[in-house]
């Protein structure tokens, strides 16, 4: 009994209250974590149904597509009789996963939905919201629906004739019960972690409260060993008692001042130095005593020497358990060499560019971040080739995802400082060279959707400009092309001499823009609304064409007849030979979905 009233004295009660804080923590961190893992699969099961649904209608398409009823009986094109095909349902489970059936009018003709004594559902009938969504309303249905007492997720389509008529429909779906098996099982896994964690975080608390009054005890006498070993420090050191009295200082304190120990101990500022000096020395010693933290303040001071030196007082009040300030603690610092190199040291920076700072910061940031990136790009893959769960496997796809937007977005912000860092020297360039260079490097990412590029920019046409930054450029035009242009789709390259000047287009045949996106697709980390979420964009590459522009002192537009009907980017540059025409402000027209 007497070991656990001392236990119990040890232990401290807000300890113990901030462990089962963390405790609660840790069990609704992992319940958000599971629901949005629920809600990630049943996600992917509505997925699911959509392609199996677009595998059924596949199905169907290569058998006809004319459906009508003559004789009782369902029939796809001229002659495919549908009632008891049970073959195309069979064969949608075996390709997606997902069982199958297909309507006539509201009853089941063909399915591999089965009943409890395991024979197919054939001649059962379709209820509930899907009914009302085919057969009432005339529109397809997705959702959650009871088939022959049994949760699904489902997807429903109707069939309809020549004429328009609904006159059945096509279903998919899975049981909620065997999709979802996997995800309890998680469940169950994570809730006895869970606890577990639990129960050792709260143990490992308590043993840290029985052994907290020796830790202290331990510290405090470690804090006065070390606060001995501060007088072999060379700087000057010294403390006071609480009224003001000097009670300890090392020898350079005593070289400083020009006394002995036995000169300065048990003596007030006001006993040593002038009276407005050693009043300001009692102000800023009440400050630090009336109040908690360290003071720091700078001040001019004269050696016993005769010098004048520029130092800096770090004092701190020294309290006792209660709080009480029972004297303080100082340090005095001499900073007159360091300031005189801080002083020329701020001169030479003064006539560095801001750009040239926030250059070699972004340099370090990209090759920190792609340190620890370098082994994720390799362990990534290696990890997902061992994963056979989707939902994990989704997850990790993800994670790729992010890495490759870090990796992605910490070199397009390192191209548009370095571009911005100072102006480029503008010689004659090959305008069709550098849009070949830029293809050259992009062909991949537009034959990964099928892009065909056309370069019709004129060989012979030359441009005043930087060849690097006009490759890079294209390369963040021909990205963005590349990415919202159609499947299978066309991007134009074209020049055109107006002038002194050469309007340069990059055409795509994809999504188009509205007039709102066009109006901020120049911005940095802007993306149009379809992009928002997309982890392998950055909304940095139109602003680095934007910089890019600029710095040849030529616009930057983009026009586009609205959605679906693709997007033109236009920018003028320099001819070669042209003189420079009198300076203006550069105009910048902008657009939504950025790289």
């Amino acid at each position: 009994m007497k070991f656990l009233n001392a236990a119990r004295d040890k232990i401290s009660i807000p300890l113990l209250i901030s462990a089962l804080m963390v405790a609660v923590v840790m069990i609704v961190g992992n319940h958000l974590m599971l629901d949005q893992i629920h809600e990630e699969a049943v996600r992917q099961a509505n997925r699911q149904q959509e392609n199996s649904m677009m595998a059924f209608w596949e199905q169907m398409n290569r058998r006809g597509r004319n459906f009508h009823i003559e004789g009782g009986r369902m029939i796809l094109g001229d002659y495919y009789v549908l009632n008891d095909a049970n073959e195309l349902p069979d064969k949608i489970f075996c390709i997606t996963g997902s069982r199958a059936t297909i309507f006539m009018g509201d009853t089941r003709i063909a399915t591999n939905v089965l009943k409890e004594d395991g024979t197919r559902a054939i001649g059962t009938r379709l209820t509930g919201p899907a009914y009302d969504a085919i057969f009432k309303d005339g529109i397809r249905y997705r959702g959650e629906a009871n088939i022959l007492g049994a949760p699904y997720f489902t997807a429903y389509d109707p069939i309809r004739d020549l004429n328009g008529k609904v006159i059945g429909a096509l279903f998919v779906g899975v049981k909620q019960s065997e999709y979802l098996a996997r995800y309890d099982r998680i469940n169950v896994k994570i809730g006895a972690v869970n606890g577990v964690l639990a129960a050792i975080f709260v143990l490992c608390v308590v043993i840290l409260g029985l052994n907290r009054k020796r830790s202290e005890n331990a510290i405090k006498r470690q804090l006065n060993f070390q606060q001995q070993l501060m007088d072999t420090i060379p700087s000057p050191i010294f403390s006071k008692d609480e009224q003001g009295r000097y009670n300890l200082c090392n020898k350079a304190f005593q070289s400083y001042v020009g006394l002995s120990s036995e000169q300065l101990l048990g003596h007030s500022v006001f006993d040593l130095w002038e009276p407005e000096l050693a009043r300001k020395y009692h102000e800023m010693d009440q400050k630090i005593i009336d109040a908690p933290g360290i003071q720091v303040y700078e001040s001019q001071v004269g050696y016993a020497d005769g010098s004048v030196r520029d130092v800096i007082f770090h004092k701190a009040a020294v309290r006792d358990d209660n709080g009480v300030a029972r004297g303080l603690v100082g340090v005095i610092l001499d900073i007159t060499e360091r300031k005189a190199v801080e002083q020329e040291s701020r001169r030479l920076e003064a006539q560095k560019h801001h750009s040239r700072m926030i250059e070699s910061l972004m340099v370090q940031l990209n090759h920190d971040l792609n340190t620890p990136l370098t082994p994720l790009f390799a362990l990534m893959p290696l990890i997902r080739a061992k994963v056979s769960d989707p939902g994990v496997e989704r997850m990790l796809e993800i994670c790729q995802q992010c890495v490759n937007q870090i990796q992605g977005l910490a070199g397009k912000a390192l191209d548009l400082v370095r571009i911005s860092s100072s102006p480029p020297r503008l010689i004659p360039v090959s305008l069709c060279a550098a849009a070949e260079s830029a293809l050259g490097e992009m062909a991949p990412a537009l034959a990964q959707r099928g892009v065909i590029c056309c370069n019709a920019i004129p060989p012979e046409l030359q441009v005043r400009g930087s060849a690097e930054q006009l490759t890079l450029l294209f390369k963040n035009l021909l990205s963005n092309a590349a990415r919202y242009a159609a499947q299978n789709g066309k991007v134009i390259i074209s020049a055109e001499r107006k002038g002194a000047e050469v309007e340069v287009s990059v055409q795509d045949d994809g999504i188009g823009l509205d007039q709102e996106q066009l109006t901020r697709v120049f911005d940095e980390f802007y993306k149009a609304d379809a992009a928002r979420h997309d982890l392998n964009t950055q909304g940095l590459g139109l602003a680095i064409c934007r910089r890019i522009v600029a710095n040849h002192e030529g616009r930057l537009w983009a026009t586009s007849p609205g959605a679906g009907s693709g997007t033109t980017m236009f920018f003028t540059l320099k001819q070669a030979g042209q003189q420079e025409p009198a300076g203006g402000p550069v105009q910048i027209q902008e657009e939504s979905h950025q790289i």
